[in-house]
């Protein structure tokens, strides 16, 4: 369970199917469901580093290191069953633009990397908190979106979200730097 006070900094996903958007409202029964679709970069607890912090502070902190980060491309394609939560995300192939965020705003942070860092993975949360098992989920998933499902996206932005009341709740939109690259 997220603490109260939370932040999160994520990669919102701005492009979306109707199988996704089904998929995820039928078996998405969690409290990040009111976040609207994305990837987590990072998560900042109300109870641990992040307590001194405003987020106010926290997002002119994320502003100051955004003409450092370039947008960047990516391709959903990949099912992951997370045990440890009991979830179903759909991976992006290649995270080095994911990285290239998280470990930017950590520097920006002063946050010490922790032992989570190298289980790192970002992903689009499909599934959480309901009574299906692996196999069934993802034959749902499947089911609606076809057997080889894969969907392109640009990230153009990092948004932060604070959880208060029990909701989720935007804070700030920080738009990256357009690439040459891609």
């Amino acid at each position: 369970m997220t603490a109260e006070g939370s932040v999160s900094i994520v990669v919102p996903m701005k492009v979306w199917t109707p199988g996704l958007h089904g998929f995820r409202a039928k078996y998405l029964q969690s409290p990040r469901a009111m976040i609207p679709p994305h990837l987590l970069i990072l998560e900042l607890s109300g109870t641990d580093r992040f307590s001194g912090y405003e987020t106010r502070r926290l997002a002119d902190f994320i502003q100051g290191c955004s003409h450092e980060l370039s947008a960047f491309s990516y391709t959903l394609s990949r099912l992951d069953w997370d045990e440890e939560t009991q979830s179903l995300g759909l991976g992006p192939r290649n995270v080095d633009g994911f990285e290239a965020v998280r470990k930017r705003v950590q520097k920006e942070l002063s946050l010490e990397r922790n032992y989570r860092d190298k289980y790192y993975q970002p992903r689009l949360l499909l599934a959480a908190n309901c009574s299906k098992s692996q196999y069934e989920l993802e034959e749902a998933f499947r089911l609606m979106n076809g057997d080889s499902f894969s969907i392109s996206c640009r990230a153009t932005e990092i948004e932060l979200y604070r959880k208060q009341a029990g909701d989720w709740l935007l804070q700030e939109a920080v738009p990256l730097q357009e690439s040459k690259e891609n």
